[in-house]
């Protein structure tokens, strides 16, 4: 229904603004300044952030210094672990996409039954 802004998201046009919405700069910029104050606020801290797809593409390239006008070089597993450590100076990638917690014979046996 939108093919203009379909090809702006799918190009990583980091400037354009679609109908009642945000660039993909202001997102970036609204998460990043989230992500420190977190990170701050919790200084020393382990913490737990659960977020979509979108803050995870971002934290990452915060993590990176990957451009944000750059294709995606890395995966976005669902529900996997990225660890990060944050200092004054911005995060450090410590993992990402870690999945080992979803392997079955770590899954509790909820649909199994028992004599």
């Amino acid at each position: 229904q939108h093919p203009r802004n379909y090809a702006a998201w799918q190009a990583r046009e980091t400037d354009f603004v679609p109908e009642q919405g945000e660039s993909l700069q202001m997102f970036y910029t609204r998460v990043a300044a989230a992500v420190d104050a977190l990170a701050a606020r919790h200084r020393g801290q382990r913490i737990v952030l659960v977020a979509h797809g979108g803050v995870l593409d971002c934290v990452y390239r915060m993590a990176t210094g990957l451009a944000l006008h750059a294709p995606r070089d890395f995966d976005l597993k669902n529900a996997s672990v990225n660890r990060l450590r944050w200092s004054g100076d911005g995060l450090r990638l410590v993992a990402w996409g870690e999945v080992g917690h979803l392997a079955a014979e770590t899954l509790d046996e909820v649909d199994r039954r028992v004599p």
